[in-house]
């Protein structure tokens, strides 16, 4: 991301947390529990990269490269 991007409510730089990989589409509760490891298969992985308001906190999610 080439350019410096604002909080939507402060209206200051944002900063880059880190980059994270959020588990989707998986079974929850105890049907998540029975498939146990084939659970994980079902899963699909989707990384985020992080932005954190140091003012006021906002946090805001955005794909990797764009």
């Amino acid at each position: 991301m080439a350019e410096q991007m604002q909080c939507l409510r402060c209206q200051v730089p944002i900063e880059l947390v880190g980059e994270e990989d959020f588990r989707i589409r998986g079974q929850v509760g105890f049907a998540g529990m029975l498939l146990g490891s084939l659970n994980q298969l079902m899963e699909d992985v989707l990384a985020l990269q992080m932005f954190r308001c140091p003012k006021c906190g906002h946090v805001e999610f955005f794909l990797p490269g764009s």
